[in-house]
C-alpha cells in the first residue's frame, strides 16, 4: 500500500519530470532550496528522505499549486497529459487547437 510520503515522492517526482526536464538542481533552484534536499527524497530506500510538511508546502507555494497539491495522487495522470506536458509551445498549441476544434464539434451535435 502506498504511504502519504510515497505519493508526495512520486508527485515531486512527476513535476520535476514534467517541469524541470528531470533535473533536480534547476527545481531546487527554482523552490529556492538546496539541491541535495531535493536529490535526498529520490536516493536509494536506505539513505531516502520524506518531503516533510514544510518542505511539501514550500514547493506548492513556489510552483504556485493549491496547499496539499502534493499530498493528493497527481503523479498518475493519463499519458495524453505526460505527453502534453512534454511538447514545446508550438506543439502545446496545436494540441490545444485541436482540442478547442473537437470541444466546439461536440458543443454542435
Amino acid at each position: 500500500m502506498r504511504t502519504a510520503s510515497d505519493i508526495r515522492r512520486e508527485n515531486l517526482r512527476y513535476l520535476r519530470d514534467t517541469r524541470f526536464q528531470g533535473n533536480n538542481g534547476r527545481m531546487a533552484s527554482f523552490v529556492g532550496v538546496a539541491q541535495m534536499q531535493i536529490a535526498r527524497i529520490f536516493h536509494e530506500k536506505s539513505s531516502r528522505r520524506n518531503v516533510g510538511d514544510k518542505l511539501a508546502r514550500t514547493i506548492e507555494s513556489a510552483l504556485e499549486l493549491e496547499i496539499g497539491w502534493l499530498d493528493q495522487d497527481h503523479a498518475k495522470t493519463d499519458e495524453l497529459m505526460r505527453m502534453v506536458d512534454g511538447l514545446d509551445t508550438e506543439g502545446k498549441a496545436a494540441v490545444k487547437a485541436m482540442v478547442a476544434a473537437l470541444v466546439r464539434q461536440q458543443q454542435q451535435t
